[in-house]
């Protein structure tokens, strides 16, 4: 009997190889977009979060006679969890025999709005924290181990000593060469580029938002690292302390301005 020579309905291996190629510039064209959808929408939560974070001072500061949180206070004067130096810690945990504190089990900086507000300690981490805070830090707050976030709060870090109470509605103008600026940058995303455990950034340091003293947040792109501590600073701690003046005077500046217009602090890496 003869065999019959009809189509099997099945694909050749020319057409499963067009098809296969066709498939591969289809993610070619698209994953660029998808990642940068993906990317638009961390930075999208990241800000909010941080508004959340704003909307969170405020309502700590009518509570507390308009002071912002900050401490615990240095006990001594060179405790390094100073109540006057920007930090993205939230919790400081136990004495440790090879790292003692001066402050066991204490919130501190934007941790103290824990339990006096609303805000939630899910706020204090952004989805594009390269450390995955979020997953690692925020199980310690509240343990025997420090707890970090995301953001850099600046407590009373880098104002004029008129504005020494910290008062939100009081916290003054200094001046940088020839210019005033105006204390407006109360946080920011956390951006270092320092090498191993120093380093840490949120967006890649490639963009950061900031929180302003009336509870506004902006996003800046920032491709030549201008909100970042550069590698160079370390690993001089007074290096980094100037380094971190620089950024918050780039961060008030940019509430009017340009941050890339920003007066340049003499010292500065």
């Amino acid at each position: 009997m003869r065999r019959g020579t009809q189509d099997q309905g099945g694909f050749t291996l020319v057409e499963l190889l067009v098809t296969i190629t066709i498939i591969a510039l289809l993610l070619a064209v698209l994953l660029p977009s998808l990642r940068s959808a993906r990317e638009q929408a961390k930075l999208t939560v990241c800000a909010a979060n941080l508004r959340q974070v704003g909307t969170s001072i405020h309502l700590y500061v009518n509570e507390n006679r308009g002071w912002i949180p900050r401490g615990p206070a240095p006990e001594p004067a060179e405790d390094f969890e100073a109540q006057d130096f920007a930090t993205n810690q939230l919790w400081i945990g136990a004495d440790l025999p090879f790292a003692p504190t001066q402050h066991p089990r204490e919130y501190n900086g934007l941790g103290r709005l824990l339990g006096a507000t609303v805000v939630e300690s899910g706020h204090f981490f952004c989805p594009a924290d390269d450390n995955l805070n979020i997953i690692h830090e925020q199980p310690r707050i509240g343990t025997d181990q420090r707890a970090y976030g995301s953001y850099l709060y600046r407590q009373l870090d880098h104002l004029p000593k008129s504005a020494a109470t910290g008062r939100l509605d009081q916290l003054g103008s200094y001046r940088v060469g020839a210019q005033h600026l105006r204390v407006e940058a109360l946080a920011l995303d956390t951006n270092s580029l320092g090498p191993g455990p120093f380093g840490h950034t949120n967006h890649r340091a490639l963009r950061a938002n900031v929180l302003f003293r009336d509870g506004s947040t902006t996003g800046f792109g920032d491709a030549r690292r201008m909100f970042a501590i550069p590698a160079e600073a370390f690993p001089q701690y007074a290096s980094v302390a100037r380094a971190i003046d620089q950024i918050l005077t780039r961060a008030d500046y940019a509430y009017v301005g340009s941050p890339a217009d920003a007066p340049q602090l003499s010292g500065t890496p």
